[in-house]
């Protein structure tokens, strides 16, 4: 599959993280094997995943 569909994908699953699904795309594990149920699962979870820090976490980096 092409990168580019395959990130597509990721965004889709996962439109409000869109770095998560660049991540996902780039060094997760194998889209059509675990990937896509992976990403499926976290979008669906009831509990919220919280994937950017939050401000000041990182003093030294400035973020």
């Amino acid at each position: 599959m092409d990168w580019w569909q395959t990130l597509g994908n990721y965004v889709d699953f996962m439109g409000d993280t869109p770095a998560l699904a660049v991540d996902m795309a780039l060094y997760g594990p194998n889209a059509n094997h675990v990937g896509y149920g992976l990403a499926f699962g976290m979008q669906a979870a009831p509990t919220e995943v919280d994937v950017y820090p939050s401000e000041g976490m990182f003093p030294e980096s400035g973020v």
